[in-house]
């Protein structure tokens, strides 16, 4: 989504787990949030959100009363599922890291709007870069150095493995101590850089997630799609989102009949989503794609079941759709996924008839 924010915030459980690691490190977490001047009855609702100057005002107050300026890389050490709401529990069930980190993309904005994920192809690797938007208020140093440390952290956590980006890049200037850095990473670091990367190869983000389950990783998804909606009343394309998620199921779906649905004219829906650089045919395709490959890899669910639950009403239509977006039939792509998970399917299979 092409989009940006006319408010750049942050979700309170990712300042929950700031507001912990200051008191895990010794610090009197309370006092902290009190000289920064946060709101204690908005640090109790977990749903709300904080500003992300106030944010900024806090990592500042941290790295004051601590002395420590690496202590955005100690807090992305230290995360839960809980941090990343229910985009965490979502990214615990996906099929792999690969997975995963897609679904980061897609709905990274539960956690914070100020930056933008993109991801890069070169080779065996992928990279994953987040950078804030131009002309925008800037989040702080602290703030990236835990959002990168927590990809790392969360992927071995979830893998079980000592998980090693090939390189990572930050805009920011080098710290004091820089080895902190790369004792956590575990690989070169570069600081001053063009943009903040962390650079992966592609096959260790391949290896299956022990806790892969497709139907509740949809469940969350639509969970983090109606918090969503709910905080970005002003973007239409989130209620979209969630609105065709409920409705595929029941059958082929029209533009028209979606906006009737969220009570707007046919021209206002396109209007409105064309504001926000989106489409109903797009959003409508990365929906269908991204469940496609989720549903899939349950062997419980035959292909015409997989096509039903899209919205299509024969699996010729949905087996052309789906060599469109990853150029071979559903079968094939089942057969392959099986191939190289055996062991990991015959598991789930002896767990669901057992």
């Amino acid at each position: 989504m092409g989009f940006q924010y006319k408010n750049l915030t942050t979700i309170n459980t990712w300042v929950f787990t700031i507001l912990q690691n200051v008191e895990i490190s010794g610090f009197n977490s309370e006092q902290v949030a009190e000289k920064a001047g946060l709101d204690n009855e908005l640090l109790s609702n977990p749903d709300a959100r904080i500003k992300i100057e106030d944010l900024a005002h806090l990592w500042q107050v941290i790295v004051e009363e601590t002395g420590d300026e690496c202590f955005g890389l100690k807090a992305g050490t230290n995360i839960l599922p809980t941090t990343f709401h229910a985009l965490g529990f979502a990214l615990m069930v996906s099929n792999n890291l690969l997975d995963a980190l897609k679904r980061l993309l897609r709905f990274y904005q539960i956690i914070s709007n100020a930056i933008e994920i993109k991801s890069e192809y070169f080779k065996n690797t992928i990279s994953y870069c987040l950078n804030p938007f131009d002309h925008m208020p800037q989040p702080a140093d602290e703030d990236i150095d835990m959002a990168m440390a927590s990809i790392v952290s969360f992927g071995r956590m979830l893998t079980n493995s000592e998980l090693t980006p090939v390189k990572v890049e930050l805009r920011r200037k080098a710290p004091a101590n820089p080895q902190k850095f790369s004792e956590h990473f575990r690989s070169p670091i570069v600081f001053s850089a063009e943009k903040n990367r962390i650079i992966f190869k592609i096959k260790d983000m391949e290896k299956p997630l022990p806790f892969a389950n497709a139907k509740i990783a949809k469940r969350n998804d639509q969970i983090i799609v109606e918090y969503l909606a709910h905080f970005s009343k002003d973007l239409i394309t989130y209620k979209v989102h969630e609105k065709l998620i409920d409705i595929l199921p029941m059958g082929e779906s029209s533009i028209d009949m979606l906006a009737r649905s969220i009570g707007l004219s046919t021209s206002s829906l396109q209007r409105c989503l064309k504001k926000e650089n989106a489409s109903y045919r797009g959003i409508l395709n990365d929906i269908r794609r991204n469940l496609a490959a989720d549903y899939l890899k349950q062997p419980t669910l035959s292909i015409i079941e997989v096509a039903f639950q899209l919205g299509y009403s024969d699996s010729s239509n949905f087996t052309r759709a789906f060599k469109r977006w990853f150029g071979i039939s559903p079968k094939e792509y089942r057969k392959k996924y099986y191939s190289n998970n055996r062991g990991l399917v015959k598991n789930k299979l002896y767990l669901f008839f057992c």
